[in-house]
């Protein structure tokens, strides 16, 4: 018999009352059953708490809700890597929704992976929740493709959001810097630091349908950034370990001058010395452009 493995599908939210109920649909529409809905409440002001009480009164899934004061969706990330106590987790956001019977899928793909170590998860498609058949950038590598996360960009060249479904073991060793005065810093940092060690698969299957609202981490990207530098700085000085590409110079320098961080300071903290001596000054004009 197959084996039913145990699913949390994380949701860290802020003031999303307004689509969490379509999240909720799509998860009561599921076949496979052997999940748990976990809300992370990131400080809401709006009636988050009194609405996902009432899904929690219908008794139709379970549900853990937790509050915790604002301190921006990494925060409730790291949150949900402590508190998750099942098999597998998937983080889908509060704007998005579960695509139909994509738990019925994962199951079996699980046993893939499951028996191999090297293996952190599993990379799925994402759609758009307004045309359900028109995936988010391009698709992954073939099915079964067994690579680190970056390589899904870099060497493949894949472009948009994909989503991840992780083996909860391995994610509890992995955490996102929390940064005094900022509450942001790149998705990607944290399946970079994962790719170290790690590989992941790929399956071109739609996991998820998103929706990217004017409010959104998406829409506002680059203010989103610019007002948490340091978090920026740490991520392309990742990037450059993974890639030493002129532009992963460039970013660093960049949001090190937003972090008001001094020359000598940037200087002696990033290995690409020279690049950064001779990229400095053209950055640093940009800088006061944008």
């Amino acid at each position: 018999m197959r084996k039913e493995y145990t699913i949390t599908i994380t949701t860290p939210t802020y003031n999303r009352e307004y689509t969490l109920t379509r999240l909720y649909n799509s998860l009561l529409q599921q076949k496979y059953k052997n999940f748990k809905w976990l809300v992370i409440d990131d400080g809401s002001t709006d009636n988050t708490k009194e609405l996902v009480g009432q899904f929690i009164k219908e008794k139709k899934i379970d549900i853990i809700y937790k509050y915790k004061e604002n301190g921006g969706k990494m925060s409730a990330i790291n949150m949900a890597h402590k508190l998750c106590d099942t098999d597998y987790m998937i983080t889908v956001d509060s704007d998005d929704m579960l695509a139909d019977n994509f738990l019925t899928y994962l199951i079996e793909d699980i046993d893939l992976i499951e028996k191999n170590d090297e293996i952190a998860g599993m990379v799925y498609l994402t759609a758009k929740l307004s045309n359900v058949d028109e995936i988010v950038g391009t698709k992954l590598p073939d099915d079964k493709t067994i690579c680190k996360f970056h390589e899904i960009y870099d060497k493949y060249k894949c472009q948009g959001d994909k989503c991840i479904v992780w083996k909860t073991k391995i994610l509890k060793k992995y955490f996102y810097p929390i940064i005094d005065g900022e509450k942001f810093i790149a998705d990607a940092y944290l399946m970079n630091m994962i790719s170290e060690k790690y590989n992941v698969m790929t399956m071109n299957r739609i996991a998820t349908l998103i929706e990217y609202q004017q409010d959104g981490y998406s829409a506002n990207y680059f203010r989103l950034v610019k007002n948490n530098p340091k978090g920026n700085v740490l991520y392309f000085k990742q990037l450059y370990s993974i890639n030493k590409t002129w532009y992963n110079v460039y970013g660093y320098i960049l949001f090190s001058i937003y972090a008001k961080y001094k020359f000598k300071y940037i200087l002696k903290n990033h290995s690409a010395k020279i690049k950064i001596i001779l990229l400095y000054i053209p950055t640093y004009i940009v800088s006061k452009l944008r």
